[in-house]
């Protein structure tokens, strides 16, 4: 378990979810990872209607995941992330030991914290586990990167739902797909402003719109204007905007 751990929230079918998972073991997991997986599933006690914990509950949730991490340090196992998702936490951990065992260590901190709680184990010596149900897609890297620009916004008293104008940024290795990126862009309502080589020589193409940064705003934005980008075999380098303060 490292000190680089990363949170995103993204969508399960119909489903509001989130994942928090320790990045900072992916150049590792592969040699390090005990070869059997335990998803242990936590029942919540009365979810939002989106399926995510109440502010009420988040005490008890988190001390139950405490206890848990006790469990996995003192058994040599490792905890590598967990789901929430429709009224439900799974935890991810990868150990040496049965099922049988994790059985009874489980009754029991179910009992001790008041929680319905479950269990799934399989083998996994390639961690498909943590590679295919907690580590981010393309998609999500995007979300990533766009949370820490509205994080950094709010430190600067940033009122993510006032509207303003909101620059992009693309690059690609031709004119030619820079061109039909930019009339892409151009297609869907975006003001282009301008285009230039960089030092690198990749063609820039700039525009902006006009909107929020609230996340599911800018997401809806720039998670096409990433996956176009791609397709065309550039890539979206992101936004900006300016701080805009509440008035009063």
């Amino acid at each position: 378990m490292s000190d680089q751990w990363i949170f995103f929230p993204c969508q399960m079918g119909e489903h509001r979810a989130s994942i928090f998972y320790d990045h900072g073991i992916c150049d590792s997991i592969d040699t390090i990872a005990p070869p059997h997986l335990l998803k242990v599933r936590v029942a919540f006690k009365q979810p939002r209607p989106d399926g995510m914990p109440t502010n009420e509950e988040f005490q008890s949730l988190m001390a139950l995941e405490d206890a848990l991490q006790v469990l996995v340090q003192q058994h040599e196992s490792l905890y590598v992330g967990r789901v929430t998702v429709d009224g439900h936490r799974h935890f991810y951990i990868y150990t040496p030991d049965s099922e049988q065992v994790w059985s009874t260590r489980l009754r029991t901190l179910g009992a001790i914290h008041g929680y319905a709680v479950s269990s799934a184990f399989q083998p996994d010596d390639i961690c498909d586990g943590y590679w295919k149900e907690l580590f981010p897609t393309e998609d999500d890297w995007q979300v990533i990167k766009d949370l820490g620009v509205i994080e950094a916004l709010q430190k600067e008293g940033d009122d993510g739902t006032a509207s303003r104008q909101i620059d992009h940024w693309a690059y690609f290795s031709s004119q030619g797909t820079a061109e039909q990126f930019g009339g892409w862009a151009q297609g869907r309502g975006y003001i282009l402003d301008g285009s230039d080589v960089s030092d690198e020589g990749k063609f820039c193409v700039r525009f902006s719109h006009t909107g929020t940064v609230q996340l599911a705003d800018i997401t809806s934005h720039t998670i096409a204007l990433r996956r176009r980008a791609s397709e065309l075999g550039g890539d979206y380098d992101g936004w900006e905007t300016p701080v805009c303060k509440a008035s009063g």
